[in-house]
């Protein structure tokens, strides 16, 4: 299934973006989401941290941005200090 264009989340406000990072710990993993979100117009729906190993996983997913503003949060995570990695997973919620 392709990804939905801009003009289609702009008129789908219920499609979320799904964000993975990994940080070096649970303090740098919040550290990095509030200061990534921040600097977005984006809406979080859910933040989820784990453990993996030594490292901790977060898990981000937003809504009421497009496809450019998810990479650029994703960008911004990446950037934070013990941030390891991030990306944009997917998009779901669309009908």
């Amino acid at each position: 299934m392709p990804q939905p264009s801009s003009p289609d989340l702009a008129a789908n406000p219920d499609a979320r973006h799904v964000l993975r990072f990994t940080a070096d710990d649970v303090a740098q993993a919040l550290d990095a989401a509030r200061a990534g979100l921040a600097a977005s117009t984006a809406e979080v729906c859910t933040l989820s941290i784990s453990t993996v190993g030594r490292l901790v996983e977060g898990v981000l997913r937003v809504r009421r941005c497009d496809e450019a503003g998810a990479v650029s949060l994703s960008d911004r995570l990446a950037e934070r200090p013990g941030v390891r990695s991030s990306r944009v997973e997917h998009v779901w919620g669309r009908s």
